[in-house]
């Protein structure tokens, strides 16, 4: 029997979070160097749509499409997930080896995401992110404030939750039920927590607007700026001189701003060799973990967590973000 010719396409089914798809489009232009056409199925296709490197992208409804297309052109067809993967849950791989891996290329040992950097260009595509991104800097400016900081503390929710409408056909997040309380990997900061580290984080840089990334079901935190946008928003804010970075819990922002801006990441159940960046200020709380390292039908994880308290959190991001000898 011959060998098997080398597939000139590949055609992915991206599956996972925000995160697994950052660490995709990462790597998509290694991808096409190697394949003469790129497609990726996504329900994050816009990810991939302000990713240069991919050829086609295509919207979950659309997965009929995708596959006739693959078959088509005859191309290496990816569906499985690669936190799936026994590379991935022992650890032996970051999340972009794993795609490399699964595409056929070489490895190079990136654990802890050492080398995965977001690299977008949503302007390029949606031309609304560049007006509401400025909206919120205009916010900034008119609030007398020099500079920013994002923020999240609650996670665990997909960013593009499906909202149902009232009687007048606006969004009513009111019957969108929050997982404040169930989340798996109890990777939240606890809100009197977080609310107490805003007031002294605003005490201590009066200059500084704090910018909250959420979702309109989850806590409200006082004088903070807190709009309703999409979430590619965030990563041209966070692109910004005038953003100091963001503090953030192991959730969507770290990966949306992977390797742009400086990051300190409060760490729960999750470990970010396993989810995480090296490169950024990761904050280990103690916590007694079990085995199971990733989102699971087990339910919450009964794992007690000694949470930082607002004053240390705030001595690790002062050092970190508004020291000048970072």
């Amino acid at each position: 029997m011959g060998k098997e010719t080398a597939k000139k396409n590949l055609y992915i089914n991206s599956q996972g979070g925000l995160g697994f798809n950052i660490a995709l489009a990462s790597v998509a232009k290694e991808l096409k160097q190697k394949y003469d056409r790129v497609c990726v199925l996504s329900a994050y296709f816009d990810v991939f749509e302000s990713c240069k490197s991919v050829d086609y992208v295509y919207k979950p409804h659309e997965i009929r499409d995708f596959i006739f297309d693959a078959k088509h052109d005859d191309a290496k067809l990816i569906c499985e997930r690669m936190y799936d993967t026994e590379d991935f849950i022992y650890k032996k791989l970051s999340y972009a080896d794993a795609w490399r891996k699964a595409c056929e290329l070489p490895v190079e040992n990136n654990k802890g995401g050492s080398n995965t950097i977001s690299e977008l260009y949503p302007l390029e595509k949606y031309q609304h992110i560049e007006q509401l991104t400025n909206q919120v800097l205009q916010q900034i400016q008119e609030g007398g404030y020099e500079n920013f900081v994002i923020m999240q503390f609650e996670g665990g929710q997909s960013p593009l939750v499906e909202v149902p409408r009232d009687q007048a056909g606006n969004p009513d997040w009111s019957k969108v039920p929050t997982n404040y309380d169930n989340e798996p990997l109890k990777r939240h900061y606890p809100f009197e927590k977080a609310k107490d580290f805003i007031k002294m984080f605003q005490e201590a840089h009066p200059k500084t607007a704090v910018v909250m990334y959420q979702l309109p079901n989850e806590h409200k935190y006082e004088n903070t700026i807190c709009v309703e946008i999409p979430y590619l928003c965030y990563y041209e804010l966070a692109k910004k001189i005038n953003c100091l970075g963001t503090v953030s819990i192991d959730s969507s922002l770290q990966h949306l701003v992977a390797g742009i801006n400086k990051s300190v990441v409060l760490w729960g159940h999750s470990l970010p060799d396993s989810f995480g960046y090296s490169y950024n200020k990761n904050i280990i709380q103690p916590c007694n973990r079990d085995d199971i390292l990733y989102f699971s039908a087990l339910g919450p994880s009964g794992a007690r967590i000694d949470y930082i308290q607002p004053e240390d959190l705030l001595k690790e991001v002062d050092a970190y973000l508004f020291s000048s000898g970072e």
